[in-house]
């Protein structure tokens, strides 16, 4: 099963385009993850306190993320980062690794096929390298890997039907996620 966590604000906007052509045909669950809450994280390393709840809307979107096999990270490049929606996401991981119903966190999340499709306008094929390297880090710190990314260029809606090198990655992906 392929999940999407789409961080885009527009859900038809080129991001949402190129990764849709990247699943077209396939067994996918599709998530905004800007109609989820995510509230800011709690930082109970140091207190010697557990987390057993949330009060948003992640255990939601963390269980569906670990029952798939394959994630796609979808986002804009805002100011040279994923949007603030998928790293909320992302932040709240510090509270599952101290959440004694996620044990197996790491172990799980190791396995998974994680993939990256980023889309900007100022020249992202080099600005977008930092998303990429912080999404590296972040799964080499869950023991996980990035297997994969995509970075179209698009300016105003419609713009990435120009990227014909980004729309091929993704037709290639397409297959080989099939």
């Amino acid at each position: 099963m392929i999940t999407v966590l789409f961080g885009g604000s527009r859900p038809e906007g080129n991001t949402a385009q190129l990764t849709k052509s990247a699943v077209e045909g396939l067994d996918y669950k599709w998530i905004d993850l800007t109609d989820y809450q995510f509230n800011p994280v709690r930082d109970f390393r140091h207190e010697n306190r557990d987390i057993t709840s949330y009060n948003d809307d992640y255990k939601q979107v963390i269980d569906q993320v670990l029952e798939s096999d394959t994630v796609i990270f979808a986002s804009p490049v805002y100011w040279y980062s994923v949007s603030a929606s998928l790293k909320a996401f992302i932040d709240h991981w510090s509270e599952t690794l101290i959440d004694d119903n996620y044990k197996d966190f790491k172990e799980k999340m190791a396995k998974k096929d994680f993939r990256l499709i980023l889309v900007g306008g100022d020249c992202p094929k080099v600005k977008a390298k930092p998303c990429i390297t912080q999404m590296k880090y972040t799964l080499d710190f869950i023991g996980a890997e990035l297997n994969g990314y995509i970075i179209g260029t698009a300016e105003r809606p419609g713009d990435i039907s120009k990227d014909t090198f980004a729309l091929e990655r993704a037709k290639e992906w397409n297959e080989t996620l099939a």
